[in-house]
């Protein structure tokens, strides 16, 4: 992709080779980010090179390269990558490029190669891949952070935020989770860990294999399983563990929601926490307002838009807040 990106941003991508960039772009946030990245410092090698008018006048590209990885780190270890010629323009370029990327990477690494890693979202979910081999999705307004020996004598992360974790198991190294005061301790598994700040409490619903759920003030600790709960209230200070019974734990990563004879109320709750909406009931509401229905991947002015002719719904929008006012159910 980027050696695609290198042939647009130069003018000699083909119709199709702008297409697929495009599309690529559009995909992700952070494609876009690295994007507008690799436009920045294209331009600068553009410009550094622009007055190179002749073919014989080429890069060349392994005494550039080797003079860098002398000044940058006589420890560096590379290999000879430059072709045997330019065909292009394009090429010359991306040769220019590759150095400038290079550097920056390279001296961005021993810049921050002692400060921590972590991943920050805001209005979009992210799939985060550790060293380790584990799978983490992080939800909206989530970061998670760890160390960068992370994986050598332990697996240590701190959450906040909302993530769904698919840990590999390594019975030497369990994997620790250090949220809001808690601890959630696991060899292998896959759950979902939530807590928000602005929530009092930490909750842990595990989807396959064992959990370790620590209340460090009061060393408590339960162990959950697959289909159980953990609740962690920070003003008890204490754990409670339960079967778990909401079947749309998940709806924030997977972005289906399935819905049976559910009152209103729940269906609410579960809206808000799937699209961190921020939906009030603002009126008296019969226990007959059921429903029965699912989503997938429709978006809450959709959602909303099927409930209200369901259960003849009424509602305002009130800056980012939705009032229900009435309902005919």
């Amino acid at each position: 992709m980027d050696e695609l990106i290198t042939k647009q941003l130069s003018g000699e991508a083909s119709p199709e080779e702008t297409r697929q960039v495009e599309a690529w772009v559009a995909l992700r946030p952070e494609n876009e980010l690295h994007f507008q990245k690799m436009k920045k410092v294209f331009e600068m090698g553009s410009s550094h090179y622009k007055k190179v008018k002749s073919p014989d006048l080429a890069i060349d590209v392994n005494h550039e390269w080797n003079h860098f990885v002398n000044t940058i780190s006589k420890e560096t270890k590379v290999r000879s990558i430059a072709p045997q010629g330019y065909a292009t323009n394009w090429l010359r370029i991306a040769a220019a490029l590759l150095l400038l990327i290079a550097s920056g990477l390279v001296i961005n690494y021993f810049v921050s190669k002692n400060e921590d890693v972590q991943y920050q979202t805001a209005a979009t979910t992210l799939d985060v891949s550790l060293p380790d081999g584990s799978k983490v999705t992080l939800n909206k307004n989530s970061s998670l952070t760890y160390t960068p020996s992370f994986g050598e004598t332990s697996r240590k992360v701190t959450l906040r935020g909302e993530a769904f974790f698919d840990i590999e198991r390594n019975p030497l190294k369990p994997f620790v989770i250090s949220v809001n005061g808690t601890e959630v301790e696991v060899l292998g598994t896959s759950f979902n860990v939530r807590a928000y700040n602005e929530l009092a409490t930490v909750e842990v619903v595990v989807a396959s294999g064992v959990v370790k759920f620590k209340a460090p003030e009061k060393q408590q600790e339960v162990t959950l399983r697959a289909g159980e709960k953990g609740i962690y209230s920070s003003v008890t200070k204490q754990i409670k563990s339960n079967t778990n019974d909401d079947i749309n734990f998940l709806s924030w990563s997977t972005q289906k929601i399935i819905f049976e004879e559910t009152d209103l109320r729940s269906v609410i709750k579960t809206l808000n926490n799937t699209y961190q909406s921020n939906i009030v009931i603002a009126t008296e509401i019969p226990p007959s307002c059921v429903v029965t229905v699912s989503f997938d991947h429709q978006t809450l002015d959709a959602v909303l838009h099927v409930l209200k002719t369901t259960l003849n719904l009424t509602y305002r929008i009130n800056g980012n807040r939705i009032e229900i006012v009435s309902a005919g159910c």
